[in-house]
């Protein structure tokens, strides 16, 4: 178990690691993340901003529990995270259900609107963070390869969650099929 909560560690902190640096990578990053909150019209104007900063500031804070080597910090960081992550999911199932495509700014700047993907991705990532909360406790000594190569999985998971919609835009193609030319011989 100790080998599992180390993966969910590192996959989450990675996550939400770019998440928070994403949305205060300069003033454009965080003036588009706030203008993203915006508009997904869940909240007043007046808590936009607050909402902003609560987001990133929980998310920073999910990331120091998830590095700290305690038992408990990891349960409290699995635990953050899975509030925050189902709070996602709620608000991005409310946007999707009104028909509001806002592109999602989950890890910078995206032309992505919202979408069930984002959804799912939220609901995995809480299942990640349910595992990560069931195995914190997990006594044991591990070799500390082991945990490096456990940590490096997660790192690795992360980071291509978090660069998912990139992996997809590479191989997406861009636009509709072009028609392909009859070959002389089949023409015969």
């Amino acid at each position: 178990m100790r080998l599992i909560d180390v993966m969910c560690r590192s996959l989450l902190a990675t996550v939400f690691v770019v998440a928070a640096l994403s949305k205060i990578a300069g003033r454009p990053a965080w003036l588009g993340f706030v203008q993203s909150l915006r508009e997904l019209n869940q909240v007043p104007d007046a808590a936009v901003r607050p909402a902003a900063i609560t987001t990133v500031t929980t998310e920073a804070l999910v990331v120091v529990l998830l590095l700290v080597p305690s038992p408990t910090a990891g349960m409290v960081g699995s635990a953050i995270a899975a509030g925050l992550l189902a709070a996602f999911v709620v608000v991005i199932g409310l946007a999707i259900a009104r028909g509001n495509r806002t592109p999602c700014r989950c890890f910078g700047t995206s032309n992505v609107p919202l979408g069930w993907p984002h959804v799912v991705r939220n609901l995995v990532l809480i299942g990640v963070a349910g595992l990560g909360l069931l195995s914190a406790s997990a006594a044991g000594t591990t070799p500390a390869a082991t945990v490096l190569l456990a940590g490096a999985g997660g790192l690795v998971a992360g980071i291509l969650i978090t660069a998912a919609e990139d992996i997809v835009a590479l191989v997406r193609p861009a636009g509709p099929p072009r028609p392909t030319s009859v070959s002389r011989r089949a023409s015969r």
